[in-house]
């Protein structure tokens, strides 16, 4: 049997008369990467909060590891979570940063008493910080601090001060942070915010490589459509504080469940008009155009159909295919590898479609006329 590490039961969160999270169910299976996904505002944040512990459902249950834990505080989850802003302690090194988590955790202190023996071990809960993360004899935290600053790119960094490392580096002294107590469960809000383009992309891909190395449950916050497919096992969409869709990076990008949905992961095209069934197939007409779409179950009446821009074929590739119409190119956006066309059809519809750019001088400029057609089956009839 599958082991759930993080389960949502019909949870609800309200402040006043504001549903930030309505209804939510899902679980996450043990050693997954799930990124909640969303416009601002749409409740993902708040859904992660609740999980932490820095939220309670106003209706539902969370789980973690099979053990509900609404009544339990932050610390007393099996969970660590990294922030957008990083939240380090500016007065101590990197090490020291790292340390502390283990230090609240209790890992303990062995001092030695008069008689050669080892003291009883206690938490310095009453200590300063500095002290707390700074014991000379404790060879456990130090072996585990040098272990995942290794893990993170910054081996030997212990002694740094954190106000001499750039924004990545930071990040990663957050990540070290929250891995080094091994959590069941880590938590990243926004994590990659406030780093450049470059430095986001390459950081994107070594999370994930980190994730499953360690084989640690990563639920992950962030608006950032491309962060998410690049990084999830599992989607998750969310929008107005309901779960629009979950499904892995192939099923929400290929299979979106809504218009919401098709909108707002990548780019798309919508076309809505009435849907019929005949020999064929679907057939949506809008336009007074018909448009061959794939037979859909539960389609009827008034429906749209999503095609993306890339699935769009141009001139002799579009010869043949049962969707196919002549149009002028009105717009043009050159980006080096791939050209993004806006194009008119003879009905006015206006299409978005991308040219993949293989040879020099291979291009096309707003006012040529071009056929432009779609396979069926690389349209999809969305219902809601």
């Amino acid at each position: 049997m599958t082991q759930q590490d993080v389960s949502l039961d019909h949870v609800t969160k309200r402040f006043d008369d504001v549903v930030a999270v309505d209804d939510v169910n899902f679980d996450i299976e043990q050693g997954k990467f799930l990124t909640l996904l969303g416009p601002s505002g749409c409740g993902k944040t708040t859904t992660l909060r609740c999980i932490a512990g820095f939220e309670t459902p106003t209706e539902g249950e969370v789980a973690i590891d099979g053990r509900r834990v609404n009544d339990l505080q932050p610390f007393e989850r099996d969970t660590a979570m990294v922030f957008q802003s990083y939240a380090l302690f500016p007065h101590m090194t990197v090490g020291e940063n790292v340390a502390f988590g283990l230090q609240m955790q209790g890992i303990p202190e062995t001092r030695t008493a008069a008689d050669g023996g080892a003291t009883a071990t206690r938490s310095g809960v009453g200590t300063s910080l500095r002290r707390l993360v700074s014991r000379e004899d404790s060879e456990e935290i130090d072996t585990r601090v040098s272990e995942t600053l290794e893990l993170v790119e910054l081996p030997g960094m212990e002694d740094r001060d954190i106000d001499q490392l750039s924004g990545g580096q930071q990040q990663r002294v957050a990540l070290a942070r929250a891995l080094v107590t091994e959590p069941t469960v880590l938590l990243l809000d926004e994590p990659l915010g406030a780093l450049d383009l470059k430095l986001r992309k390459n950081m994107q891909v070594e999370l994930k490589e980190i994730q499953e190395q360690l084989g640690i449950t990563f639920v992950y916050v962030t608006h950032d459509q491309e962060e998410a497919l690049t990084m999830s096992d599992e989607i998750a969409v969310m929008n107005d504080g309901r779960l629009e869709q979950l499904g892995t990076a192939t099923e929400i990008y290929e299979e979106p469940a809504s218009e919401f949905v098709a909108d707002f992961i990548g780019e798309t095209n919508l076309v809505r008009g009435e849907y019929r069934e005949d020999a064929k197939g679907g057939v949506i007409e809008a336009d007074g155009t018909e448009y061959r779409v794939p037979a859909t179950e539960g389609a009827d009446g008034t429906v749209s159909f999503a095609i993306r821009p890339e699935k769009i074929r141009l001139g002799e590739e579009a010869a043949g295919l049962a969707n196919r119409f002549e149009a002028e190119v009105i717009e043009e956006i050159y980006k080096g590898n791939v050209g993004k066309f806006t194009v008119r059809l003879a009905n006015g519809r206006e299409l978005s479609l991308d040219l993949q750019i293989t040879d020099r001088g291979e291009y096309l400029s707003a006012g040529n006329d071009v056929t432009v057609g779609w396979k069926p089956g690389n349209a999809v009839v969305l219902t809601r």
